[in-house]
């Protein structure tokens, strides 16, 4: 009796230690944490950017310091890039010496995936108000972006609005008739929010 009454005991004390392990691990894969220290063309830091993994979604805190290089007052757009092609560069780079046009494409184009155009993007996220003061504050919760896919992602600050590819084009009055190709093709690709006026490169956080 005592030999049975143990042997449940321990097989009690497994099952639980088990679970606990078990409820730990899942706790640990979605309580992760990534950020992003984005910075000009000079290397100075102008804000960050925090992703926070929960159990249903992905929380995101973008937090913009004053940049000599954005317009005040008005949106700008913000994006996860892709930086996976070595042949435009690798990361955040750019010479503050060069024209705006060369900043950053070292980041490529958005994180996406085959079909997707803008605002479909995986990479695609809502747009800081930057205020008078030229600081900015951002939270929003997504499950477009997948947490696996993330490290090593760039997250860019662009220099104009973004359309979000709210073009309506056509021959009605109320709608656009595009000037050239280009107009069509850099809204499809970025939502031709211009030039990229700061960069950084997102990293696993091991601090919350």
């Amino acid at each position: 009796m005592f030999r049975k009454a143990l042997a449940l005991g321990t097989a009690t004390i497994v099952a639980a230690t088990a679970s606990v392990l078990l409820f730990s691990s899942q706790a640990s894969a979605r309580d992760v944490t990534y950020r992003a220290t984005l910075r000009d063309p000079s290397g100075e830091v102008v804000g960050t950017v925090k992703f926070r993994v929960t159990h249903h979604a992905m929380e995101v805190d973008a937090r913009l310091r004053p940049n000599d290089n954005v317009e005040p007052n008005q949106f700008h757009g913000f994006h996860v890039h892709a930086n996976n092609n070595p042949s435009n560069g690798e990361g955040c780079e750019a010479d503050p010496e060069a024209a705006e046009s060369t900043w950053f494409v070292s980041a490529d184009g958005h994180l996406s995936e085959e079909g997707q155009v803008h605002s479909g993007h995986n990479g695609d996220m809502p747009s800081p108000l930057v205020m008078a003061d030229g600081t900015a504050r951002l939270t929003f919760t997504t499950d477009r972006i997948d947490p696996a896919d993330l490290r090593g992602r760039a997250v860019i600050l662009h220099d104009k609005p973004d359309n979000f590819g709210n073009v309506f084009t056509g021959s009605e009055p109320n709608q656009y008739t595009p000037n050239s190709q280009a107009a069509t093709d850099f809204t499809n690709a970025t939502g031709n929010a211009g030039n990229r006026m700061a960069c950084g490169l997102v990293k696993r956080s091991w601090w919350s």
